[in-house]
């Protein structure tokens, strides 16, 4: 059969199919460019992070990948992070931890760090230890209560990012369980969350 021919019935049968069926046929799907992925952190029990749960369900709702887990999975979701990153899935990566999940967040970045790669923003939520950020890490913000449990975040070696230590022992309501869903902490974390474009590799 003549290329002619062939040609003649190729375009014979798209025009025979619905007009949307045609361009699906003659469209070409690019390659799924890198995007940003955000690993959720709850602290020691989970019901006590309910802000971890409602930020992660404001994310998804914005088509950001999200993972949400107890700290305890923080060795298997640095895993994951260096995987996505290495591979190329993946772009820019955050981290958000409450409590305890700050602490697996500091300890994911220190992994990623020893990978080679960088983290673009990290939020910790009233963490319970005394953190050092390590030197891959482009921006942290660390929303606190002074007056409980919480405490700050400070530089660790040849750290040259920009550190937020935010205390908001000013309102009087707030407690370490409360502090993840104040709406005015969560609102600056998406916004900060979406405007994050630090790459990882």
């Amino acid at each position: 059969m003549s290329r002619a021919v062939l040609a003649c019935l190729t375009f014979a049968l798209l025009a025979a199919l619905p007009f949307g069926a045609a361009s699906a046929q003659l469209q070409l799907r690019p390659a799924s460019a890198p995007h940003e992925k955000v690993f959720l952190l709850r602290g020691f029990t989970n019901v006590l992070s309910p802000g971890i749960d409602q930020l992660a369900e404001e994310l998804k709702e914005k088509n950001i990948d999200t993972v949400v887990a107890n700290h305890l999975f923080a060795p298997v979701l640095a895993s994951e992070a260096i995987e996505d990153c290495k591979s190329g899935r993946v772009g820019t990566v955050v981290l958000v931890g409450h409590s305890f999940g700050a602490t697996g967040a500091l300890m994911m970045a220190e992994r990623m760090e020893k990978a080679g790669l960088r983290v673009a923003l990290i939020v910790t939520l009233d963490p319970v230890i005394k953190g050092t950020v390590s030197a891959n890490v482009h921006r942290l913000e660390n929303f606190y209560l002074s007056n409980g449990i919480g405490t700050t975040m400070q530089p660790g070696k040849n750290f040259h990012g920009a550190i937020d230590n935010v205390d908001l022992k000013s309102n009087p309501d707030l407690g370490h369980v409360s502090v993840t869903t104040l709406p005015s902490m969560q609102k600056q974390v998406i916004h900060d969350v979406l405007m994050a474009n630090t790459r990882c590799d």
